[in-house]
């Protein structure tokens, strides 16, 4: 108890509380979604569920897809984005310190995944430093967005303000250009919105099952 009183007593447990706070109003957004909105809240738990699982172009596509007003699907991308990178940057600096406060095998996994790749990619981003930073967080490639960015910028000393704010910034600016470009196949993605749902649905029922035939009975 004592160690998880200090954590919340530094920057990092600051953070992580301020990402709850955002964590609760996006709970607020899909309960009220629930009442007054049934069918919007089908289409934002589509969104959302896609951008963790696959990334925000598949997000957006979906968003697209309903013909959903662009301010509110930049926005809304953004607050999921944002929550996922307040939420497991200060739990990763933890890691990364070996002073985890969250002992949960996928959790661990994931950031011993992350640290792989933001070793990968840390001198190049080292080497030019903030633009560096903002093209990785740009980029489509897989185990590169957000998440993993700010993980490189904490390995590479930059301060938790500079991190984040050169994070979230391009984050915004990706999900802004991803929505001008996928609005090119807008009619595309409106004539067979269903059956991209469903793919998307199938492809994270499929991955789910390998997850746990993998876990469970390869090994």
């Amino acid at each position: 108890m004592e160690k998880g009183n200090s954590f919340f007593n530094h920057t990092e447990g600051r953070i992580l509380i301020f990402g709850l706070g955002l964590l609760g109003l996006f709970l607020l957004l899909i309960l009220l979604s629930a009442l007054f909105s049934p069918r919007s809240l089908q289409t934002l738990l589509s969104i959302t569920a896609t951008n963790i699982i696959f990334g925000r172009m598949a997000g957006l596509s979906i968003g697209i897809a309903d013909q959903m007003d662009p301010l509110f699907l930049i926005l809304f991308n953004f607050f999921i984005e944002a929550i996922m990178v307040l939420l497991l940057y200060p739990l990763f600096v933890q890691s990364w310190n070996k002073l985890e406060i969250i002992r949960y095998q996928p959790l661990h996994d994931f950031f011993e995944r992350s640290k792989e790749s933001a070793q990968k990619y840390q001198p190049y981003i080292k080497k030019y430093g903030i633009p560096g930073l903002i093209i990785f967080v740009l980029s489509p490639i897989a185990m590169t967005g957000p998440v993993v960015g700010s993980f490189i910028g904490y390995i590479i000393g930059f301060s938790h303000f500079k991190t984040l704010f050169t994070i979230l910034s391009a984050t915004l600016v990706a999900i802004i250009l991803w929505v001008y470009l996928i609005r090119h196949f807008e009619e595309l993605l409106v004539t067979y919105s269903n059956f991209i749902s469903i793919g998307f649905l199938t492809a994270a029922i499929l991955m789910g099952v390998w997850y746990l035939v993998k876990k469970y009975i390869l090994e």
